[in-house]
């Protein structure tokens, strides 16, 4: 992580340099800087990666212990790295139609209600777990997909946990919707073995459902954003 890649957090310097012991003067002659850098940084967080490294020597802590806490990951967009994402995403749909087609048409694999029911269903466990703010930033996160550059923050670490769990809530709504629906379907058997064979493929789709969203897009996102912390 480069030193220039953040602001100081000006409550942290005034933070630490309060827990040393330090005035602003003193602070300046301990760190070799002048008093105006140090006021300067306590106003607005601009140093450079030498004042940066000269302070956190001096409170002898880590440079990024001062740092700005960024609610969103830092990402790093580049047109390559979108069109290699999206690319990525177009084989895997593409493959994907390819199997419908071949498994005899894609209004076979189509239920509306049992998309809509696993999409209520884990944004429903996610508002219940993290709150509304955890809910709208597992849906803004979703664009993090195409870029291959996320920097460590506690936003980043924050939104791998949101995303691996959303996986175990698609997972435990479609168990929970196909019990439901061979509930529904033992109580109301159908007169003949073709509408039977239909109601239980239609109730399958919950699965279908659930392992698509969750295995094509969730669990790359969160394997993403874990793979980051790892590689930091």
């Amino acid at each position: 992580m480069s030193l220039n890649a953040k602001l100081l957090d000006p409550e942290k310097v005034k933070k630490y340099r309060q827990e040393n012991g330090f005035s602003q003067e003193l602070l300046a002659k301990a760190s070799g800087l002048s008093l105006r850098t140090i006021q300067r940084i306590e106003k607005d967080g601009k140093a450079s990666a030498e004042t940066q490294l000269s302070l956190a020597a001096t409170f002898n802590i880590s440079p990024k212990e001062l740092f700005q806490v960024s609610s969103t990951p830092d990402v790093n967009w580049k047109w390559r790295n979108i069109m290699q994402s999206a690319l990525a995403l177009l084989v895997v749909g593409g493959a994907v139609f390819m199997l419908t087609v071949l498994g005899g048409g894609l209004s076979m694999f189509i239920d509306f209600y049992s998309l809509v029911y696993l999409v209520l269903f884990m944004y429903s466990g996610t508002t219940i777990a993290f709150g509304v703010q955890g809910l709208f930033k597992s849906i803004t996160s979703l664009r993090f997909l195409f870029t291959n550059e996320i920097e460590v923050t506690p936003a980043s670490q924050y939104l791998a946990v949101i995303l691996s769990k959303q996986i175990l809530f698609l997972y435990g709504g479609s168990v929970i919707g196909l019990l439901i629906g061979f509930i529904a379907i033992q109580s109301n058997m159908p007169d003949n073995s073709t509408g039977l064979r239909a109601a239980y493929a239609v109730n399958i789709l919950v699965i279908l459902y659930a392992a698509l969203f969750a295995e094509g897009v969730l669990r790359p996102l969160s394997t993403k954003l874990s793979s980051s912390v790892l590689l930091n």
